[in-house]
């Protein structure tokens, strides 16, 4: 392979978990019967789409300006509070960047909460290439088009790519990339159907061990 293609909700931050723990309160100020199967279905979605999904679903009447703006505040105190950077995550980094291994992070969340979570962990020369969700607007995970674009910025192909996944809807997206996926057990979501996915790994100690990658032969 390639190149290693991330998620950044629930891979390098616990912002799933995180999210979850704030959403309930906030959600429910617009459907008070909002519960945790619903918040199943919205994991790895991109906040704009979410709003018109909340649209469409639940026939929510908050403008959607307004909607976002909320989701900001929320955002802002999450990734530049809440979250923690995952174990092992660093050092598994780290590791692909010796070896000569293109790194790219693909995520449906805005680039602004993307660039807190880099500069708060100081990530911001990690990846080669980074793909957002507001650049593909209506079509964030599931849909393939942010490994797409990401892999077109590292200059590989798609079959050249493994992505690193921890949703059901993120595993759908990097396989209808045409990539392989390896799915992240992070211990808050045994409710995500990953099934789909190439293999399961619960730590990044695992997944070193099981790619075994080495840095390039000197000559």
């Amino acid at each position: 392979m390639k190149a290693f293609i991330f998620d950044m909700d629930g891979v390098l931050v616990d912002s799933e978990k995180q999210w979850k723990l704030c959403e309930g309160t906030y959600f429910r100020t617009m459907i008070p019967h909002w519960t945790d199967h619903d918040h199943h279905k919205i994991v790895g979605m991109g906040v704009v789409d979410l709003y018109h999904w909340l649209v469409e679903e639940y026939a929510i009447k908050k403008p959607k300006g307004e909607f976002l703006a909320e989701c900001h505040t929320l955002a802002e105190d999450i990734y530049g509070r809440k979250v923690t950077y995952t174990a092992g995550a660093g050092p598994f980094l780290a590791m692909l960047r010796r070896s000569g291994v293109k790194i790219g992070l693909a995520s449906s969340s805005p680039r602004v909460w993307i660039d807190i979570v880099l500069e708060r962990f100081v990530l911001t020369k990690t990846f080669g290439a980074i793909a957002s969700g507001d650049e593909t607007p209506g079509k964030t995970k599931p849909a393939p088009d942010l490994y797409l674009l990401c892999a077109e910025r590292l200059g590989v192909l798609p079959h050249e790519c493994i992505a690193i996944e921890d949703s059901a809807p993120g595993v759908k997206a990097a396989k209808a990339a045409g990539m392989a996926c390896a799915a992240f057990r992070n211990g808050h979501n045994d409710e995500q159907d990953l099934s789909a996915a190439d293999y399961e790994f619960e730590s990044f100690a695992e997944l070193s061990g099981r790619f075994k990658i080495r840095p390039p032969a000197r000559g």
